[in-house]
């Protein structure tokens, strides 16, 4: 009797560790899932500036919602609210800029131009280096 009582606690504490074991799990992958979609909206905004140049009416609200958890997501990690805070003031600029571009003329026209070079270079290279920064919440193991 007594190995009866041995033996089933042993099984009670396998299948609770295997429990626990598949419960971690299922949070990592739900994390990592939770994760991805925000850094695809984050990569897939600054895709577009680079792409067409622009920030299309209201996108940079609209990145700002559909990335306010982010900070939260990765670990509240301060370089995720900055990185964040920059796309979006950059954004802001970018459009301000495109919105009066047209009524300016030579040299406040060309400091206009060369700013929203700057900025749309400034994408260009964030969004390259994207995959490094992240990568370390993406790990699976």
């Amino acid at each position: 009797m007594e190995k009866l009582t041995v033996f089933t606690g042993i099984l009670v504490a396998l299948v609770a560790w295997r429990e626990w074991f598949t419960n971690k799990q299922r949070l990592r992958n739900e994390l990592f899932d939770r994760r991805y979609a925000v850094y695809e909206e984050i990569t897939g905004f600054m895709a577009n500036v680079v792409v067409h140049g622009s920030v299309e009416p209201g996108g940079e609200f609209e990145f700002l919602r559909k990335t306010k958890k982010a900070y939260f997501v990765f670990g509240c990690q301060c370089w995720v609210k900055y990185l964040l805070d920059d796309i979006y003031k950059k954004a802001v600029k970018l459009h301000e800029l495109q919105a009066t571009l047209e009524g300016l003329q030579s040299d406040a026209r060309s400091n206009n131009l060369r700013e929203q070079t700057e900025i749309k270079t400034w994408f260009s290279q964030e969004l390259q280096g994207m995959d490094d920064k992240f990568e370390q919440f993406f790990k699976l193991w």
